[in-house]
């Protein structure tokens, strides 16, 4: 939804939103990427071909999901728009996988702190 306030400023920035509707819509979005992630849920740990299968199966359920979606609640018109506005989706994507990845590396590297320090105790 943040993207979709981008793309209003960018490309029509005489535009206005109407707060109150506008909020419930990024409640509905939301929910809706939430429910996709569902893809991700398995009961053993995920190779990494496994991982991006499941990457690429996400990006396609939210942009089916989110760009029909958009389209009757008026965020794009035209063919051009459509394009733009998934452009948009994939980008926000990726920087949550970057945020993801940066989370998950300070994570890590805590982690084998702890290891390092449990295997030096234990010498």
């Amino acid at each position: 939804m943040i993207c979709t306030f981008l793309m209003c400023l960018c490309f029509n920035p005489a535009s206005t939103l109407p707060v109150v509707s506008y909020f419930g819509r990024i409640l509905v979005f939301t929910a809706i990427s939430l429910l996709t992630m569902a893809v991700y849920c398995s009961r053993e740990e995920l190779t990494a071909k496994a991982w991006w299968i499941r990457t690429a199966l996400h990006l396609i359920l939210l942009e089916a999901a989110l760009l029909p979606l958009a389209h009757a609640w008026g965020f794009w018109h035209s063919g051009p728009d459509v394009w733009i506005y998934a452009a948009f989706i994939l980008l926000a994507k990726c920087m949550w996988h970057l945020v993801d990845y940066g989370i998950n590396a300070k994570t890590a590297s805590q982690i084998n702190e702890k290891i390092r320090e449990n295997r030096l105790r234990q010498r």
